[in-house]
């Protein structure tokens, strides 16, 4: 039991660590001119469902997965909540993995080859704050509230269509 809450964990690390770098996919994919231009609902319905629609990737086969093994509503929606808390986590240290060591044209002073400048540790004590433990905080929230009801819809929707195991 334990191995596969370590999966789950696992499952929703690595995707967002993806999912961080695939909104700059998405981004130049659609570009500016899609995303902040006036365009038809259709478009805007495409890129919400490619750019928010994708966090139900990972926690629907965790949440089917999990109802299966423990005939559970509720593990379902903790096996859900978990998998996207750990995403949340992995998001934002991939974050901080591409502004420190691969860097961004925007934000060069925050790349590990200027820790001698003389901000460089208040530059990076600030966006620890602010922009990584500050987006994990507030995307926590969601994680947990979004993954509950996420999984807790999908074992209840499989658990009431698939018959009990046979004694």
């Amino acid at each position: 039991m334990r191995q596969r809450w370590v999966i789950y964990l696992t499952i929703g690390a690595v995707f967002g660590a993806l999912d961080f770098f695939y909104l700059g996919f998405l981004y130049e994919l659609a570009g500016p001119q899609v995303l902040f231009a006036s365009f038809p609902a259709g478009r805007l319905l495409l890129w919400l469902l490619l750019n928010v629609g994708v966090w139900l990737v990972p926690v629907v086969p965790v949440a089917v997965y999990e109802a299966r093994l423990s005939r559970s509503r509720l593990r379902s929606a903790v096996a859900s909540l978990s998998t996207w808390c750990a995403a949340i986590v992995a998001y934002y240290l991939a974050n901080a993995v591409q502004l420190a060591f691969i860097g961004l044209p925007a934000r060069p002073e925050m790349h590990i080859s200027n820790h001698n400048a003389p901000y460089f540790w208040r530059n990076w004590a600030s966006v620890l704050l602010g922009d990584i433990l500050g987006g994990i905080a507030e995307w926590i929230i969601v994680a947990v509230v979004g993954g509950a009801i996420v999984g807790l819809l999908t074992g209840s929707i499989l658990l009431h269509f698939k018959p009990p195991r046979a004694a």
